[in-house]
């Protein structure tokens, strides 16, 4: 099959990423440390309830056999309308006690503003995602493209004039109208919603697990900020969510593109075990080293953005950056397992994955009290994440999806990794120079045992580079 838009999708992606950390650079100049944390606990309110209505319907037209159907689209549409019309009430009936739990009361109006975004992104079309089961990305890239930029401009021009939190409401509205007129410019079909009971019997079946999932998932990945937000205060909030979003947007942009491309052609070979067989070990492959590779590049670049982006109040200490940056790594990982399980259409171990996380959010809640410490927190989420994927590994090897030797042995190099980036950062931190040369061998002889255990995925990668340098120079100047 021919892929069609790829680049572009790349790009599109690459585009959302960039844009969202510059609206977040920008807010916090004009907004300042507290401004911005409230404005994070409006979007992370947003974010919950986008979470807990999620039924997956968008990737369901994708992996279905049916998903090119008509009547399923149709179906579909009429699910992801009804989405956006009950956030929109979620919001206007729930922003005042979702209010007074973060001690921001000022935050009751502002979420029934923030309720027009969801509205008017339930009308999506969804031909955009549609298309991809045949490899074109172009629609969703056109999407991401006309939708970023039009919610930068209007988040940056608001926080100019209000100087407040509510800047991101205009932002989110514009961006939420850019996405879904393009949605339907570029439809080849008209919109249309449409009923079959034998279809929705088998979408209600997909779509129920990652329903009850959704509540999983935003406090195994949004807990943390919840939990500083709500037991910290919003300047603590601010200075966190400042930091995080440095490796957030890089790691999200890679998660969309990386289930774009690797879901289609694990889901075609889910009937050929030697062929699905191939394509989950090349997608483990290549996302544990993308994994490791922001890790370890987060580690050693984001002290130095962080006080360049946002001024000096923001600098934190180096172990703090490992350790953020080994949790954003450790859950853009789950992205291999998470999307095997979506191409055989086991939701349910989707969200067992998802109940493994809270360990996580319980042991934060406990050493929160103890020790009440950003580092202890971060400590807690990253072990939930652990729990996550071994849960996640044990379920795919009874439905025989993965081979539990190799993929366990990715997951053990992961923490290895985590270890000796968090090692590195502590004692250069302390200045225990002694240690930290003790740190850097252990790093040296990682990089080697890396090296050896992925070298087929390395090699095709290296052979792709090669190849794609020896194709730009041949073409004619």
């Amino acid at each position: 099959m021919k892929r069609r838009g790829t680049k572009a999708y790349f790009a599109a992606n690459l585009l959302v990423q960039v844009v969202g950390l510059l609206r977040f650079i920008l807010l916090a100049r004009f907004l300042g440390a507290e401004e911005l944390g409230v404005a994070a606990m409006l979007i992370l309110t947003a974010q919950f309830f986008q979470s807990v209505s999620d039924t997956g319907s968008d990737r369901f037209l994708i992996q279905d056999e049916d998903g090119d159907s008509p009547v399923m689209q149709g179906m579909i549409h009429g699910v992801l309308a009804l989405r956006g019309v009950l956030i929109c009430l979620a919001l206007i009936l729930f922003g005042g006690p979702v209010a007074r739990l973060f001690n921001e009361p000022e935050l009751t109006m502002s979420f029934i503003g923030l309720s027009l975004a969801p509205l008017i992104g339930g009308f999506t079309h969804l031909d955009l995602r549609r298309v991809q089961r045949e490899g074109d990305f172009r629609p969703e890239s056109w999407g991401l493209i006309v939708a970023e930029p039009l919610g930068l401009i209007c988040t940056v021009a608001a926080a100019a004039i209000t100087h407040d939190h509510t800047a991101v409401i205009y932002g989110l509205t514009a961006r939420a109208l850019g996405q879904t007129v393009v949605s339907h410019l570029t439809a080849e079909r008209p919109y249309r919603w449409a009923w079959s009971k034998p279809m929705w019997d088998r979408f209600s079946g997909f779509a129920m697990p990652l329903f009850l999932n959704g509540l999983l998932l935003f406090f195994g990945s949004q807990g943390d900020r919840v939990l500083i937000g709500a037991n910290l205060g919003s300047t603590a909030l601010g200075h966190y969510s400042a930091i995080l979003l440095l490796i957030y947007y890089p790691s999200g942009m890679l998660t969309r593109f990386l289930v774009g491309i690797s879901l289609p052609p694990v889901a075609r070979a889910r009937n050929d075990p030697e062929r699905f067989q191939e394509e989950t070990n090349r997608l483990g492959g290549r996302t544990l080293l993308l994994a490791l590779s922001m890790m370890f590049g987060f580690a050693l670049v984001a002290p130095v953005s962080t006080v360049l982006f946002y001024g000096k109040s923001f600098a934190q200490p180096l172990e703090l950056f490992a350790l953020i940056g080994a949790l954003q790594s450790a859950r853009f990982l789950r992205t291999w397992l998470t999307t095997i399980a979506n191409s055989i259409g086991k939701s349910t171990i989707i969200l067992l994955n998802n109940v493994a996380r809270l360990l996580g959010l319980g042991a934060a809640l406990l050493v929160n009290q103890l020790f009440h410490s950003l580092d202890a927190i971060v400590i807690s989420f990253i072990l939930g994440e652990v729990a996550s994927l071994l849960v996640a590994l044990a379920l795919l090897r009874r439905a025989n999806a993965v081979s539990i030797n190799r993929e366990l042995g990715r997951v053990l190099i992961f923490l290895a990794g985590c270890a000796a980036a968090v090692a590195c950062a502590w004692t250069l931190e302390a200045r225990w120079y002694g240690f930290l040369a003790a740190a850097g061998a252990f790093t040296a002889a990682y990089a080697v045992l890396l090296l050896r255990s992925e070298r087929n995925v390395i090699s095709e990668l290296v052979d792709y580079a090669s190849r794609r340098v020896r194709k730009a120079l041949a073409r004619p100047r």
